[in-house]
């Protein structure tokens, strides 16, 4: 945690001349936003190219002049707010949008008052640093460096930019996300701007089921239909999001045993299963049922007899719904998810089962063109295309191929040994933590990453799907609130009266 240090006194300006390069910086806005808006219409690029840059001189003018002045205004306050609600401005994305300007949504908004903030009070405050799950951002700098060096042999190397700027912002949501770890406070203010994002999107989706009508960000291939999309343009990503959240909900009632969580909880899963069940995304059912099966057989290893006996019930009822829907009896749903339907698709190359078998092919074809070393960032979708000129789908609905494609052998290396530590971490902070709201949350972030395994190949492109940032930003956040919270619990013994016997607290639920 960054603590601000005493800046050193000097000589300031006066105030006439602070207010001179402000009316200089106001004139010139005002003059580069004539200028750009002649003759043009109101457009995201004109607005950030009028606006952007005079802003910037500003800035730069007041921490010229103004910066023993600037140092009175808490900017560490108003900076937190911003960016710990970034994971939830990520989850709406283009919904929270300026009218007639879609392309300027809140998230990006967020993110540039995050950023110039954020620098503003580098400067001003100086602060010492104290790096938190150094190793995790150390192997997503090095797949990140390792992308712009493919751009020396990528075939089209112009597309490398765009996916370069949409890997970053990925990585500072998830960096937003790991930032609430600092703090109790943070963590919860962080999960409960979550839970809301999570619950006003089963509500639209439910609603999108009954009325048939979407937000206008979902995809007009679903007009007048009622597979739900919610805030995500496809409904396959909202499928996946929602499976992302499941065990949060599933396992809130065994850590939390009230009448008001039981409720809840139920309510959660049932939409959430409703909804799922309307979008017919197959890795996001098949996700759902692994994470069902988990939840189940840990429970019923630690649970009671008549626990036990209610979770295997519970069980044989989910395996059997799972048995109807595989085999093609599950009523409307049951076409979606037949099992032999896709067997057939794949054998003859046809529908989305055919679609995704040749694109495992094709991908992988691209990928041994330059030995595994990746084909450059975003350069994936072109050449597959330029190899397969018949395809008329491109994106490889695969996060594990597109992460070898484009960065080969060195990047999924990179990616897998992230997810792999985060599942580890997440194990020993359920097992060990102590307090039930971080056993919860270990357990239930450790389920989330299992389903993740199967549940991410059914975005096409994971790249523009910042919940998977936010489950790794959330994943990191729990191990640096667990290892602070072992580092107050010593303290507290180490100071004069820290050893004094507490009063009992209320063991917390072990679930492995």
């Amino acid at each position: 945690m960054a603590e601000p240090t005493t800046p050193t006194a000097g000589r300031q300006p006066s105030a006439a001349v602070t207010a001179a390069l402000l009316a200089a910086a106001v004139v010139l806005t005002a003059g580069l936003t004539d200028f750009a808006l002649r003759g043009h219409h109101l457009s995201t690029k004109h607005l950030v190219a009028a606006v952007g840059l005079p802003l910037f001189v500003g800035a730069i003018v007041l921490l010229v002049v103004a910066r023993r002045r600037l140092l009175r205004v808490r900017l560490r306050v108003p900076l937190a707010v911003v960016v710990l609600l970034l994971p939830a401005l990520a989850v709406l994305g283009p919904v929270a949008a300026v009218p007639h300007l879609r392309n300027l949504f809140a998230l990006r908004v967020a993110l540039a008052l995050a950023g110039v903030g954020g620098l503003l009070w580098l400067i001003l405050a100086r602060p010492r640093w104290r790096f938190e799950a150094a190793t995790y951002v150390f192997l997503f700098g090095a797949w990140f460096c390792w992308l712009v060096i493919t751009l020396a042999w990528a075939p089209y190397p112009n597309v490398g930019p765009k996916y370069l700027f949409l890997f970053a912002t990925l990585g500072a949501v998830a960096v937003a996300a790991a930032s609430a770890g600092v703090s109790r406070r943070r963590l919860r203010f962080v999960l409960l701007t979550l839970a809301g994002v999570y619950g006003l999107s089963l509500l639209i989706g439910l609603a999108e089921i009954a009325v048939h009508r979407h937000l206008p960000t979902a995809s007009p291939h679903y007009a007048h239909h009622p597979t739900p999309a919610a805030f995500f343009y496809n409904t396959n990503d909202f499928a996946t999001y929602l499976t992302l959240c499941w065990p949060f909900a599933l396992l809130l009632p065994y850590f939390y045993r009230s009448a008001r969580t039981i409720a809840l909880s139920a309510a959660a899963v049932l939409a959430t299963l409703l909804v799922i069940l309307s979008t017919g995304s197959r890795a996001s059912l098949l996700a759902l049922g692994l994470e069902v099966v988990i939840v189940a057989a840990l429970l019923t290893l630690r649970a009671g007899r008549r626990a036990r006996i209610a979770v295997g019930l519970l069980l044989v009822v989910a395996l059997l719904g799972a048995g109807l829907l595989l085999t093609g009896h599950g009523g409307r749903y049951g076409k979606s998810f037949k099992i032999t339907q896709v067997m057939s698709q794949i054998h003859s190359g046809s529908g989305s089962g055919g679609v995704r078998s040749e694109l495992q092919i094709a991908g992988l074809r691209a990928a041994s063109v330059r030995w595994f070393l990746g084909d450059g960032p975003g350069n994936a979708e072109p050449v597959v295309g330029q190899q397969n000129p018949s395809f008329t789908i491109l994106n490889l609905h695969d996060w594990y191929l597109e992460v070898f494609v484009d960065g080969g052998l060195p990047a999924l290396l990179a990616f897998l040994t992230i997810y792999l530590m985060l599942v580890v971490s997440m194990v020993r902070v359920a097992r060990y933590a102590q307090g039930t709201d971080l056993r919860y949350l270990g357990a239930a972030m450790a389920i989330a990453l299992a389903g993740f395994t199967v549940a991410i190949i059914g975005p096409s492109t994971p790249i523009k799907f910042p919940p998977m940032a936010i489950v790794f930003g959330l994943a990191l956040a729990i191990v640096i609130r667990a290892r602070r919270h072992d580092r107050e619990v010593a303290a507290s013994r180490d100071t004069p009266g820290g050893g004094l016997p507490a009063p009992p607290a209320p063991a917390a639920p072990r679930i492995c």
